[in-house]
């Protein structure tokens, strides 16, 4: 049981650090004036693949330490708690989802539906948060962020789903933790 624990621990710590680099690095960043009001990436997949494979609490604190860290390593504004609520967010409801509403079956629609129910925190509360903090109307808001809904949409459960499937390791931990 240790070296399982360990081994869990390892993969999130991998998880975080890769989401950091997704989300802060190599995401495509669109300012408005002092205030980044849209980031398109794959930050979030990292997140994802920790709730799938370890359940929706692997994902909630992966997505936050992803957050906190990702801020105090590369700041970007202002601090907000409420963005670090949607980065756990991101992590606890597709897991939900996915263990709960799929029973962890691996296939395209499953992981679609599962991304989903966190990429509606990209377009429900992430705005509203932008929104109260800078200001910025929802007019400006939202045509993007649909745009960025529907490509990852398609996207996102693409790349899951070939990572799961095709690391033998990965799929390996999804058929073991499906029965707990």
């Amino acid at each position: 049981m240790p070296a399982r624990k360990s081994y869990k621990l390892i993969l999130n710590s991998l998880f975080i650090v890769l989401s950091m680099i997704l989300t802060r690095v190599l995401s495509i960043r669109i300012p408005i004036g002092n205030v980044e009001v849209i980031r398109f990436g794959f930050g979030t997949i990292p997140v994802y693949l920790s709730s799938y494979l370890f359940g929706p609490l692997s994902g909630m604190l992966v997505g936050s330490f992803e957050d906190l860290l990702g801020y105090w390593i590369n700041p970007v504004g202002p601090f907000l708690p409420q963005f670090t609520l949607t980065k756990a967010l991101y992590g606890l409801l597709p897991g939900l989802v996915f263990k709960y509403g799929f029973k962890k079956k691996i296939n395209y629609w499953s992981l679609a539906f599962s991304c989903v129910a966190g990429e509606i925190v990209g377009i429900t509360l992430t705005p509203f948060f932008i929104h109260q903090a800078f200001g910025v109307p929802y007019v400006v808001l939202m045509p993007p962020r649909i745009g960025g809904f529907v490509a990852l949409f398609f996207l996102n459960p693409l790349i899951i789903q070939l990572i799961l499937t095709r690391v033998p390791q990965l799929n390996r931990l999804i058929k073991e933790n499906s029965d707990g």
